[in-house]
Parts: C-alpha cells; sequence; structure tokens
C-alpha cells in the first residue's frame, strides 16, 4: 500500500522555460550549451578554463561548488561588462510557471492521508528563486506541501544515483514499495523501480499528465 508520494520539481511541478535560455544566454554573449548538462559517458561539453561545462554544471547541483564559484566561473566566459547579476537573472531564465492546481493536487492528497515529498535535481540559486516566486505564499509554502524536501546540492547526491532514492525513503519513514515517485525523466523513474520504489513516468508534452496519473494511481 502506497502512504508516500514524491514528486520531481521541473517538469512536473514546475514547467521549464528553456527557450528563454536562449535567449538569456545571447544577452550574456556565451552559448547556451554552458548551462546545459550533457549526457555524453566523458561529461563533457563547452570547456570553461580547462574544465568541462556540464562537470562544473553537474558539481554545482550536488553541492560540490558553490554560488560564488559558479557564477565566477561563468561571469569569466561572459561578454566584458556582464556581471553576477546578469548571470543569476539567465540562470533563472528556465524557471517558468508552476500552476496553483498542481499545488492543489498535493493538498488534496494530503487531505486523503497521503505523505508529500519533493525531490529535485537542483542548484541553490535555482532553488531559493523556486521558494521565493512559488512556495511563499500562506497555504503554499513547503512545510504546506511537503513533508520532506530532497534536493540535489543539499544532499550531495542525485538522481538518478541509487543512493538518493535510498536516503529519501530511510528519511520519510516508509518503505520503499509504499512509496510512489513521479518524475518526467524515465531514467529517475527505472532507477527508482530499481530500489524498489513504485513509478511513474511523466510525458511533458501530454496535457494534464501530472493530473492523469493521479487520477489512475487513486483509482488503481
Amino acid at each position: 500500500m502506497v502512504t508516500d508520494i514524491i514528486f520531481d520539481l521541473g517538469g512536473v511541478l514546475l514547467d521549464l522555460n528553456m527557450p528563454g535560455v536562449g535567449i538569456a544566454c545571447k544577452r550574456l554573449g556565451i552559448d547556451p550549451e554552458l548551462f546545459f548538462v550533457k549526457a555524453d559517458a566523458d561529461n563533457t561539453s563547452t570547456v570553461c578554463q580547462g574544465i568541462s561545462a556540464s562537470k562544473a554544471i553537474t558539481d554545482y547541483q550536488v553541492g560540490k561548488m558553490t554560488s560564488e564559484e559558479f557564477l565566477t566561473l561563468v561571469v569569466s566566459q561572459c561578454a566584458e561588462g556582464v556581471g553576477r547579476e546578469d548571470v543569476i537573472e539567465a540562470w533563472n531564465a528556465c524557471i517558468g510557471p508552476l500552476p496553483t492546481e498542481r499545488l492543489d493536487m498535493i493538498k488534496a492528497l494530503r487531505r486523503k492521508g497521503y505523505r508529500t515529498h519533493l525531490l529535485s535535481n537542483t542548484n541553490d540559486l535555482h532553488w531559493e528563486e523556486i521558494k521565493r516566486r512559488f512556495f511563499m505564499a500562506d497555504g503554499y509554502t513547503c512545510n504546506d506541501l511537503f513533508d520532506k524536501v530532497f534536493v540535489s546540492h543539499e544532499m550531495q547526491l542525485a538522481k538518478p544515483s541509487p543512493e538518493i532514492y535510498r536516503q529519501a525513503v530511510l528519511e520519510t519513514g516508509a518503505q520503499a514499495g509504499e512509496c510512489f515517485f513521479i518524475d518526467d525523466a524515465e531514467i529517475n523513474v527505472e532507477a527508482a523501480i530499481q530500489e524498489g520504489l513504485q513509478g511513474a513516468w511523466l510525458d511533458v508534452n501530454k496535457p494534464d499528465a501530472l493530473h492523469s496519473i493521479l487520477e489512475a494511481f487513486l483509482q488503481g
């Protein structure tokens, strides 16, 4: 029996604005590739000061690089005159809307007795901006919506590492099989299932995808 539902953030609850990243990077005078993680075996992409930009972002997402170190690295690649605040604005350009109706779905689940949690690969700058925009209103704070919040830069772990699922399950106090995990990346769902969780992949191209998954879950 499922007692705990674990949500991914970007692509599941939060819409992503990837075209906005390209526009923002153009203003900075850098290749948008600098802001994306490549999924190749060697984790290589555009090189920043002798290290892979992709690896730098990966390190930032698991807390191995501070925000100041990350910003310093990106500023060094930008056009002359670009500063720290310009980079922060561009970096956060990927953050799209978070429809209130999705948060209302979580509140409805909590009223039904389910414990709800967040498990996201993110970083300090994105997480602080997302909290400021979407989780500050009365009734919609993290404490109102989630029993536990698991973010990669604080855990120093990232999906699809098996350890992040083990740690999250341990902290929920549930058994793995009692947890239902929703993510828009199939590899992350598959990894969770390998660790004994139940899971569902969310197709971001499908209208009302989250509603459909939750409706099927509740009917099942």
